[in-house]
C-alpha cells in the first residue's frame, strides 16, 4: 500500500521547501546510510581513540546513539551484504562463502523492494556485492536507482527516501594491499594536513602486531584511510542539509565488518565481528526512540537486525522469512540474548568458523584449525604488512602473543570484549571459565542444529548440486538423508580434540554419507601429527573412499606421516582435476602440509599453471600463487598479479 501519496497531502508541496521540516512531522521519516568498508570500533574517535581523525562520526555520535555492541554477520563484504539486503542470514543460503553464486529461493528479496512497493525512493550509491546468483535482479528490484551517482535527489518533490551510500575510502585495498604509491594517490593526497596521520605519530598499535616502524607505518594507514571516509561523510551531510532534510532524516553510520588488517577482516573474532555502528535520530522522531542524545548503548544488534528496523521506522510489514528483529521503534521487548558470526570460504581458502557472543564474552568454534588466523591468500599475501609479519615470524622478533596468530589455532577461543581489547587472552583453558565455555559450546551447537547451518556442505558438493533441477543450498540443508546435520555437526565438533577422538574419526571418515566423512577427514588432517601410528590403516581407508574431497584431506593426512603411492596419486590427482574445487582443496593442503613433502610437488606445479590460466581459472590461480609463495618462496607482486 503506498504512503497515502507519500506523506501528509499538505507536506507533498512543502517538504522541499528549506527548513520546513523543523515545524511540521514528516509522517514517514527519511533514512539515510552510511556505510563503509573493513573497520573496527577501536580506530574511531568516539569509541576511546584520541588519535582518529573522525570528527563527523563523532559529532553524530555526541547528538546520536553509539552502540557498543553492535556485530557483523560474516568477516567479508559479500556475506555481510547478502544479510544487510536480505535480513536473513547467510549460513541458511549457502551465501557465507565469499563471492559465492548459489541460487536463493524466489522468496526472498531485498528489502527496500518493499519500501518502494509502498512509496519510497530508494538509491544506493553505489556497492552491491549481495552473493547469489540472482544479484542482478535483486538489484533492480530494490533501487529505483543504483550507481556513482545514486542520491535522494531525483526523488519526486515530498517523496520519503532511503538512500544508502558506501565509501570505499577504508577498503582493505587502501589500508592493506595496495602498494604504498596507490594508497598515496587513494588516500594521502586527499586529506588536508589537519586531516593526515603521520607515520611517526604516537597511535595505538593493535598489539597482536610487533611495534617497528615498519609496522607502525603500515597501521597509519588505516588511521588515514578512516579520516578520508570520515570527510566524505561529511560531504554528504552538508548535501544533506543544503536540502533542508536533516531534520526529517534518520542516519544510520556503520562499517560492514571488521578492520582490514590481519587478523581483522576474515578472522572469526570480535576483530572480524564487532562493527562501530552509530544512530541519529533527529528531534522530529525522538518520540520512535528509548534513547536521549549523546547515548551509549550496549544492546546487542546484529546485521539481520538492520532491515527489519528500516521496515519498521517506516511502518512498512516485516516479510516472515527476515531473521532479524528490530531494535526500533521502541518496543517493550525481551533484549537479544546472543548474536551469531559465521567466517566461511575468503580467496579460495576452505575457513570454516563460527561464533557466538553475548557482548561480554566471544566464543569462538573454529572448524579449520590447521589454518592460523593469519591465512595464507594471495590478496592478503602480496601485501607489505603481512609480508613483514611473516619475515618478522620466521627470524623470530615476535613475542608469544604476536607469533601465537602465525601458527595454526587451537579448536575454541573465548575472549572477553569488555576487559581484553585485542583478543590476546583466550580463556578457554582457563578452569574457573569452563562452565562459560560449555554454555557457549552449547549454545552455538543447537544454534547450527536449527538452523541447519549449510555451509558445512562443501561447495563442490553445492557445485554438482546446483545442476540438478530445483536443488539450492537453502532446500538441499531440509534433505535428511543428504544433509544429517546432526551427525555432520557431532562429527565437525571432533576437529582439533586430539588423540583421543582419531578412533572415531576414522569411523566417521568411512561413513556412508559423504558429508560427515568430509568433515572427518578434515578433523585428521588438523591432528595429522599425531596419526603415525594409524597410517596403514588409513592408507586401507583410503582405497576403499569414493568422496573425492574425502580422499585429498585424507591423502595428505597420511603423506605427512608415511610415503603413499596410493595417496600421492589421490594429490596430483586433485591438482589436475577438472573441478575448480577439488584444485581448491588440494592447494590448501599443500600449503599446510609437512613442507619437505609438500615441496615434492613443484614440478606437477609447474605443469598446471598454464592450463588454469587456460581455463581461466583465477580463484584457482591466486591460490596457486600462495602456494608457490609457500613451497618456493617466490613473492606475490601486486603489478604482476593483478
Amino acid at each position: 500500500m503506498k504512503l497515502q501519496t507519500y506523506v501528509i497531502p499538505l507536506l507533498l508541496s512543502t517538504l522541499c521547501i528549506k527548513g520546513f521540516a523543523r515545524k511540521t512531522k514528516q509522517l514517514h521519516p527519511n533514512i539515510l546510510w552510511l556505510t563503509y568498508e573493513d573497520t573496527s570500533p577501536q580506530f574511531i574517535g568516539c569509541y576511546g581513540n584520541d588519535k582518529a581523525i573522525t570528527p563527523v562520526m563523532d559529532d553524530l555520535a555526541k547528538e546520536g546513539v553509539r552502540f557498543t555492541n553492535a556485530f557483523s554477520t560474516g568477516t567479508v563484504s559479500s556475506a555481510s551484504r547478502f544479510c544487510l539486503i536480505t535480513g536473513c542470514r547467510p549460513s541458511r543460503y549457502g551465501t557465507g562463502n565469499h563471492r559465492s553464486n548459489f541460487e536463493i529461493p524466489d522468496f526472498v528479496h531485498g528489502f527496500p523492494e518493499y519500501l518502494r512497493s509502498a512509496g519510497y525512493y530508494t538509491s544506493n550509491n553505489f556497492k552491491t556485492d549481495y552473493n547469489h546468483k540472482n544479484h542482478l535482479t535483486m538489484t533492480r528490484l530494490s533501487w529505483d536507482e543504483s550507481s556513482r551517482t545514486a542520491s535522494w535527489r531525483k526523488r519526486k518533490p515530498g517523496q520519503p527516501f532511503f538512500a544508502v551510500f558506501n565509501s570505499m575510502d577504508s577498503h582493505q585495498s587502501r589500508t592493506m594491499t595496495n602498494p604504498w604509491n596507490v594508497y598515496k594517490k587513494q588516500v594521502l593526497d586527499e586529506l588536508s594536513p589537519k586531516r593526515t596521520l603521520a607515520v611517526d605519530e604516537n597511535f595505538e598499535m593493535p598489539a597482536f602486531y610487533n611495534d617497528t616502524p615498519e609496522m607502525r607505518k603500515q597501521v597509519s594507514r588505516v588511521y588515514n584511510s578512516i579520516s578520508l571516509t570520515d570527510q566524505h561523510f561529511g560531504e554528504i551531510l552538508k548535501k544533506l542539509d543544503e536540502d533542508g532534510l536533516r531534520d526529517s532524516t534518520i542516519i544510520f553510520c556503520f562499517s560492514d565488518h571488521g578492520e582490514g588488517i590481519p587478523r581483522g577482516k576474515g578472522s572469526s573474532l570480535g576483530s572480524g565481528y564487532r562493527i562501530p555502528f552509530i544512530m541519529w535520530i533527529p528531534e522530529m522522531y525522538k518520540d520512535l526512540t528509548p534513547w536521549g542524545s549523546g547515548v551509549i548503548s550496549d544492546e546487542l544488534v546484529s546485521f539481520e537486525d538492520f532491515g527489519a528496523t528500516v521496515l519498521s521506522l517506516c511502518g512498512v510489514e516485516i516479510p516472515s522469512y527476515i531473521e532479524g528483529r528490530p531494535f526500533l521503534p521502541a518496543k517493550k521487548e525481551v533484549k537479544k540474548k546472543y548474536v551469531y558470526g559465521s567466517c566461511d570460504a575468503i580467496d579460495s581458502n576452505s575457513e570454516l568458523s563460527r561464533s557466538v557472543t553475548d557482548g561480554h564474552y566471544l566464543y569462538t568454534r573454529v572448524f579449520t584449525c590447521y589454518e592460523p588466523f593469519v591465512r595464507w591468500i594471495c590478496y592478503y599475501d602480496f601485501s607489505d604488512i603481512q609480508t613483514y609479519m611473516r619475515k618478522d615470524f620466521a627470524s623470530g622478533k615476535l613475542n608469544n602473543k604476536q607469533a601465537e596468530i602465525m601458527k595454526p589455532r587451537v579448536s575454541e577461543y573465548l575472549y572477553d570484549l569488555k576487559s581484553d581489547r585485542w583478543e590476546l587472552n583466550n580463556l578457554a583453558s582457563i578452569p574457573e571459565y569452563r562452565n562459560k565455555l560449555k554454555t557457549f559450546r552449547k549454545v552455538m551447537k543447537r544454534h547450527l542444529i536449527e538452523t541447519k547451518d549449510v555451509n558445512f556442505i562443501p561447495e563442490y558438493t553445492l557445485s554438482l548440486k546446483e545442476n540438478e533441477e530445483n536443488i539450492i543450498p537453502y532446500y538441499l540443508r531440509l534433505n535428511d538423508e543428504v544433509y544429517p546435520i546432526k551427525d555432520v555437526v557431532n562429527t565437525a565438533m571432533l576437529c582439533g580434540l586430539g588423540e583421543d577422538v582419531i578412533n572415531k574419526q576414522i569411523k566417521k571418515v568411512q561413513s556412508n554419507n559423504s558429508i560427515v566423512s568430509y568433515w572427518a577427514a578434515i578433523g585428521l588432517f588438523t591432528q595429522r601429527s599425531l596419526l603415525k601410528p594409524y597410517a596403514e590403516q588409513l592408507i586401507q581407508v583410503l582405497s576403499n573412499v569414493d568422496y573425492f574431497p574425502t580422499r585429498v584431506w585424507l591423502a595428505a593426512s597420511i603423506l605427512n606421516i608415511k610415503e603413499s603411492e596410493t595417496a600421492r596419486k589421490v594429490i596430483n590427482d586433485g591438482l589436475f582435476n577438472s573441478n575448480r574445487y577439488i584444485n581448491i582443496y588440494t592447494l590448501n593442503a599443500l600449503t599446510e602440509m609437512n613442507l619437505d613433502v609438500a615441496k615434492t610437488f613443484i614440478p606437477k606445479l609447474s605443469e598446471i599453471e598454464k592450463r588454469y590460466y587456460i581455463d581461466k581459472n583465477y580463484d584457482v590461480i591466486s591460490m596457486l600463487s600462495v602456494v608457490k609463495l609457500r613451497l618456493e618462496d617466490i613473492p606475490i607482486h601486486y603489478d604482476n598479479f593483478w
